[in-house]
Formats: structure tokens, C-alpha cells, sequence
């Protein structure tokens, strides 16, 4: 979100909004004292320039960090214009499918240990990719976004981290994320990973989001056994669920 307004943008407005604060408690003293003289002389003791200073600088964190941001994403009109005009809230629960290449790239890796095997990818019938699901948790502030794989029985998976996330709109209103993580395998004496596998690599997508913000979809790409020559790629969807 930093992308889109910068934290020179919010340090500018606190800079001028602090100017133009004793024009505004001046309007309302003079109000008070003449609607409501037994409060003008209290609130004119209270509305000094650093409790001013103080309302201002802290109404601007809480926007940014607490993230107070989020109220006005939930507001029915005003939060689908700033989602349009920004970046919508991905903040959430989401379900993710993935399909993998992987099959493709085991019969070549068994064509290729074979005599007898042969598999060529541009005239044989390709297998199907393979799919795994996972829960995902979408974390994100003003200045950061973390995607959190969870750990599930029926994958390797035991931690994912987040280096990166970017947000992308282009000319036309679309809006689309580059992210980069890195995923830890289990590894135990219980629970040996293939040979194929590693306990731990790298990895990268490109995600478009749809219109409503309840879909992520794109490509996916990681450099597991990369040196073995069987790093895989494939499709991700990633469907919010609250």
C-alpha cells in the first residue's frame, strides 16, 4: 500500500494539517464562547498547539499502523473507491489450489534413467498436473503483506515465509502482486523427503486479482532441485473464504 501513497505523503499532510491547526482551534473558540461560554474557556486551556500536534500526528499513525486504514476499505461506497483507487484489502483466510507441472517433468526425468521409456512433451500426451491444496492467512499493513502457507498431512510443507510482496496496476485498472517466498520441508527419520526434494528453496508468483478481491490467480514458479534440473512451475488459485 506504501507503493501507492508513501510515508512522505502522510508527513506532509500531519506538516500542513499542524499549520492549519490554529486556524481551526481558533473558529472553534470563538464558536464556543459564543454558543457555549461554559465550555470556551476549558476547551481553550485543553486546545493548545502540541495537544493539537499530539490529536494530529497520533490520528495519522493509528491510519497507517493499527491499520486504521482497514475502517475506510469497509465503508460501502468510499471502500470500493479506495480499493479501485489504491489496492483492495487482502487481509484474510483464503483456500489456494495449486496444479504442478511436476508429472511432466518425472517422465522425462524416468525417460531420460531408461532404455526403454522414451516420453517427448511436444508429440506425447502430457499427464495431468498435480494438485494440492492448502490454508492460506493473508496478512496485510500499510508497508508489508505476508502470505502464510499452514502445514497440512498431505504435503511435505512445515513453514512459509515471505520476502517479498508487490502490488502492480497498469493502465487499464488491473491490479496483480509479484510475491517471492521461501518454503521449509519436514525433514525427520519418521518422515524422510524425496530425492527429488529439498528441505528448503525458493519460489515465485505473479497473482491477478479479480474485480471483487475474492480471487488471486497466475503462475507460480520455484527453483527446488533446480540444479538436478527438476525445479517444476505451474497454476495457482487462491479463493478467499472470509
Amino acid at each position: 500500500m506504501a507503493k501507492f501513497v508513501s510515508l512522505s505523503f502522510w508527513i506532509t499532510l500531519a506538516v500542513y494539517l499542524a499549520l492549519a491547526s490554529p486556524l481551526a482551534v481558533g473558529w472553534i473558540e470563538t464558536w464556543l464562547a459564543a454558543n457555549l461560554p461554559v465550555l470556551g474557556s476549558p476547551v481553550a486551556n485543553l486546545l493548545t498547539s502540541r495537544v493539537v500536534a499530539g490529536v494530529i500526528w497520533g490520528s495519522i499513525a493509528l491510519f497507517i499502523v493499527a491499520p486504521g486504514w482497514r475502517l475506510l476499505w469497509k465503508l460501502p461506497l468510499a471502500g470500493r473507491w479506495f480499493a479501485n483507487r489504491y489496492f483492495p484489502d487482502l487481509n484474510g483466510k483464503w483456500v489456494v489450489t495449486i496444479q504442478s507441472n511436476w508429472p511432466i517433468v518425472e517422465h522425462l526425468k524416468n525417460a531420460a534413467a531408461s532404455k526403454g521409456i522414451t516420453f517427448d512433451p511436444f508429440t506425447n500426451e502430457l499427464p495431468d498436473l498435480l494438485e494440492a491444496s492448502f490454508d492460506v492467512k493473508i496478512k496485510q499493513s500499510w508497508f508489508r503483506t505476508d502470505v502464510v502457507f499452514l502445514p497440512n498431512d498431505k504435503t511435505p510443507l512445515l513453514s512459509s515465509e515471505t520476502i517479498s510482496v508487490e502490488f502492480f496496476k497498469s493502465d487499464s485498472g488491473k491490479k496483480s502482486i509479484a510475491w517471492i517466498f521461501e518454503q521449509t520441508n519436514k525433514q525427520d527419520n519418521t518422515q524422510r523427503l524425496a530425492v527429488t526434494d529439498q528441505p528448503k528453496f525458493h519460489g515465485s508468483a505473479v497473482l491477478t486479482v479479480n474485480e471483487d478481491a475474492t480471487e488471486l490467480q497466475g503462475q507460480y514458479w520455484q527453483n527446488r532441485s533446480w540444479n538436478h534440473g527438476l525445479n517444476a512451475a505451474g497454476l495457482i488459485t487462491m479463493k478467499r473464504t472470509n
